[in-house]
């Protein structure tokens, strides 16, 4: 398989050494001029000059004085205004002018200055004469209640929870103690209540001595985890908080956002699972870039080793000692050609000058060579003798 070159290959006048010519039994298709072959039939060199006579197109290179005679008479001819005459007994090519004859003519006078014509063999065929004035031209809510009293007697009656007795026209009623069935007068602790104008209010409770049930006599926190200051007594605030060093032994669930100022530690943990699809370094950094950012390996007594983003060079970087970082190379990919183009410029957008650059044929895959000019940090340009067909080559850039 040969390399495909689709461009000159220039040796800046360097030797090409050991080389060897393309042998075959029979001349090449489709030839250029100037194009070579070595014919293994005839052991005979021959270069192709694309003329008809008297060797034809291909004309042998071989050492016969003849040959190379009529090579040179073959491939001589006369332009305008010459003649070619070639004697193939003597080998000899005479170029000879078609007209050698020169008309003679006016020179003028004192105020005008002569003018020649020259022909395209460099001869003088006519002479005139112009003024010398014409030479330069210069041209720029309520409710109610009581007791009724009715019929012509006056007769008295205890409802519920009132005694009523007479005695001597005197009428006594006063009211029964009041029970569970019975509603009648209570009494109230004066510790415990305030009866004003009828109204009852209750005074302060004593939770550990005047209550019965489920009543909460000491708040504890868990160790380590929440604080309670104080933890018992009456008329007392409770605060509740979390020490300074929490330890949390199960699981825990943060609905909100966590921030850590301080430094995270992960201790006998193998492995660190993490449901977001992005982790983002320096969120609170603003205005111009200026840090570097990475993910660093501690290897004890080895050399760290870190993938880091150099803000200086505007790349990432790799390093396996800790001390020389070096380029993470990307890759660009695309076809090129469109029939018409010989220079295509490809834009790879790799932020670099220091690009890989390599060519292929889009079908037989293939490495083919063409020139490669590294125009800018986004774009390099390809170079290609004949204009590649749409999606001719493909071009692959690392960097």
């Amino acid at each position: 398989m040969a390399r495909l070159f689709v461009t000159d290959i220039n040796l800046n006048k360097n030797e090409l050494q050991n080389a060897r010519i393309q042998g075959l039994s029979s001349a090449p298709s489709a030839p250029v001029t100037g194009q070579i072959y070595y014919n293994n039939a005839e052991n005979v060199m021959y270069y192709f000059n694309n003329l008809a006579s008297p060797n034809g197109p291909w004309v042998p290179m071989n050492a016969s004085t003849e040959i190379i005679q009529d090579a040179i008479g073959s491939s001589v001819e006369g332009g305008v205004g010459l003649t070619r005459t070639y004697v193939d007994s003597t080998g000899i090519t005479t170029i000879d002018l078609d007209n050698t004859a020169v008309t003679a003519g006016s020179y003028g006078s004192t105020t005008k200055i002569p003018t020649f014509t020259v022909d395209a063999q460099g001869r003088l065929t006519a002479a005139g004469e112009t003024d010398v004035a014409t030479i330069l031209t210069v041209n720029g809510d309520t409710g109610t209640t009581g007791i009724s009293l009715l019929s012509e007697s006056l007769q008295v009656s205890g409802g519920e929870g009132i005694d009523v007795a007479v005695t001597d026209n005197t009428i006594t009623i006063s009211g029964e103690d009041a029970t569970t069935t019975n509603k009648g007068i209570a009494s109230f602790e004066t510790a415990d209540f305030t009866v004003t104008s009828g109204a009852v209010s209750i005074k302060n409770v004593n939770l550990g001595t005047q209550t019965t049930g489920d009543y909460v006599a000491n708040i504890t926190g868990t160790a380590n985890e929440v604080t309670v200051s104080p933890t018992s007594g009456e008329g007392t605030t409770v605060t509740i908080g979390l020490p300074d060093d929490v330890t949390v032994t199960n699981n825990l669930t943060v609905g909100g956002n966590l921030n850590v100022t301080g430094t995270i530690n992960s201790v006998n943990t193998t492995q660190v699972n993490i449901v977001d699809n992005k982790i983002n370094l320096n969120t609170d950094f603003t205005g111009t870039p200026t840090a570097d950012a990475g993910i660093r390996v501690e290897r004890g007594t080895g050399a760290d080793v870190e993938v880091l983003w150099n803000e200086t060079d505007d790349r990432w970087t790799l390093t396996n000692n800790g001390t020389n970082y070096h380029a993470i190379t990307r890759k660009f990919s695309a076809t090129i050609g469109n029939g018409t183009l010989t220079q295509v410029p490809v834009t790879h957008n790799l932020g670099a000058r220091d690009v890989s650059v390599q060519v292929y044929d889009s079908s037989t895959f293939d490495t083919v060579e063409c020139d490669v000019v590294r125009t800018s940090t986004s774009v390099v340009t390809l170079g290609f003798t004949v204009a590649p067909a749409a999606g001719a080559y493909t071009v692959v850039i690392v960097g």
